[in-house]
């Protein structure tokens, strides 16, 4: 006879549970931070003083031309080693894999050129070390830009379709949970950059590197017990997702798979969806800006490394109640709403840069906060959006136009916002920024209200016909025949159908 203690052990044994994909976007949101985060335009500067701001702006600009043309790509390859894969997650989580070795190359190898003008300067008589003219010093840099942002569609897509099937799979979640997932990974980012720029401070750029190298480790330690978890889980949500996804691959192989393009049609076949996709392009240039340049201008008004580590800090925490909260949000605003209120907070925030004095950067990390509610809301919007009207099985080819869209609006806010920063300085680039953004509010705001309109009028028609409808399929009812019993049942299902074309 077992004991109560053994018993509970065992209770404990078959009720074992995956772990959630949060444990995957804590290591990754902190690489991603040292990688390919705020510190980057500092990094360029001071690898280089030919960096200028436009310089800079243009190397980043190029970097995500890259992720625009390849993160449809990301999402397609994710997927498809997704089927292929005879254990779940791990075709996604390869692809992600990959992209982190990648990228962490990529990053180290931006500290090739001064490791080479290291050996000219304490050798100068060794012939055999070669010359590292500018030219050839910014090819070198940009190269690195670009294979890390190879790294990053590899990754990012594959990282959010493993997430939201993760959670479609698991029983008490759904896909609006995103959010929640994704706080924990805030928590790091922050965490990240601020290690980081005490760091720079007390041991140069060059901790930099050997803090990616640290953290691309954890995320193969987090992949390693990831999968574990899955392998052991007793649940049978994975198993029962498995034999989904082998029931969507057979069917798919007699069919045309689904294009990026074809999506992306759909999307914008209505004015709702055209409409929310120029604001996400609008917001990706304004957001971009503070993304990437930021910090060049924070330099400006007197900050050093530490303070920049820790405007990040400040940035996520909003950022944390609110992606915890994202479900109910989704509930009560909806995606679109979600968007209009990130694009309010975002305007507010870069008014407020252009009027902060110089040496007051404690006004900084107040307006910081805002960060917090603008990119919550947006990715919580975005990626609920994008999950409605994207097929079962495409999820990390959805996430991947999704990139497409916004990176697009990336390159032109960083090729053009480096060079008005360089031209007319900081003060005039985010209020501009403000402005583009304030645009893309209007339109939206628009879209918006129609929707609502012909929601309310289509809510009253329906309750209008199902009135008439419950009369007519009455049994006491002289019209109760077969053909309108049958109109009756599909009523609703018409409603139904036709509000997700809509969406």
């Amino acid at each position: 006879m077992r004991s109560p203690i053994q018993a509970d052990s065992q209770k404990a044994k078959s009720t074992f549970q995956a772990f959630r994909p949060r444990l995957l976007f804590c290591p990754l949101f902190a690489w991603n931070a040292i990688t390919g985060g705020k510190f980057i335009s500092t990094l360029l500067q001071y690898l280089s003083p030919n960096f200028s701001e436009g310089v800079i702006g243009l190397t980043l600009s190029i970097q995500y031309v890259v992720v625009t043309l390849l993160a449809g790509w990301g999402g397609r390859l994710a997927d498809m080693e997704e089927k292929q894969s005879t254990f779940w997650g791990w075709g996604r989580l390869k692809v992600m894999c990959w992209g982190i070795l990648i990228g962490t190359i990529a990053f180290v190898g931006h500290g090739l050129p001064n490791l080479l003008k290291y050996g000219i300067i304490t050798n100068p008589d060794d012939d055999s070390i070669m010359m590292f003219p500018w030219h050839l010093e910014l090819g070198w840099h940009i190269s690195m830009r670009i294979l890390w942002a190879v790294a990053f569609v590899l990754t990012a897509p594959a990282m959010d379709g493993l997430a939201l099937a993760h959670l479609s799979a698991i029983d008490g979640s759904s896909q609006q949970d995103f959010g929640v997932e994704r706080m924990y990974g805030a928590v790091w980012w922050g965490g990240g950059s601020l290690i980081a720029g005490i760091g720079i401070d007390y041991f140069g750029f060059e901790f930099l590197y050997a803090l990616a190298i640290v953290l691309g480790i954890f995320v193969y330690v987090a992949v390693g017990l990831y999968l574990w978890s899955v392998n052991r889980d007793t649940s049978g949500s994975f198993d029962e997702a498995e034999d989904d996804f082998i029931t969507d691959t057979n069917i798919q192989s007699t069919s045309e798979t689904i294009k990026t393009k074809d999506m992306f049609v759909a999307i914008c076949s209505s004015f709702y969806g055209l409409s929310l996709v120029f604001f996400v392009f609008t917001f990706a240039i304004g957001l971009s800006v503070v993304d990437n340049l930021a910090f060049l201008f924070f330099n400006w008004l007197g900050s050093s490394n530490s303070m920049d580590g820790w405007t990040v800090v400040f940035t996520v925490i909003l950022e944390l109640p609110l992606f915890y909260l994202s479900p109910s949000l989704l509930k009560r605003f909806g995606p679109g709403k979600l968007l209009l209120i990130a694009g309010s907070a975002y305007v507010i925030r870069v008014v407020g840069y252009a009027l902060v004095p110089q040496g007051n950067l404690w006004m900084i990390l107040i307006l910081e906060m805002l960060h917090g509610i603008s990119y919550a809301c947006s990715k919580t919007g975005s990626v609920e959006y994008i999950a409605r009207v994207t097929p079962d099985g495409h999820e990390a080819s959805g996430q991947g136009l999704l990139f497409t869209i916004r990176f697009f609006g990336v390159v032109v806010g960083l090729f053009f916002g480096g060079l008005t920063q360089q031209t007319f300085g900081g003060r005039i680039l985010y209020l501009g920024m403000g402005v583009l953004v304030f645009i893309g509010m209007i339109v939206l705001s628009i879209a918006e209200a129609c929707k609502s309109d012909q929601e309310s009028s289509e809510n009253d028609e329906s309750n209008h016909l199902l009135v008439k409808s419950d009369s007519a399929c009455s049994s006491s009812s002289a019209f109760a025949d077969v053909s309108t019993e049958r109109w009756c049942k599909n009523l609703k299902y018409d409603s139904l159908n036709k509000y997700v074309k809509d969406w």
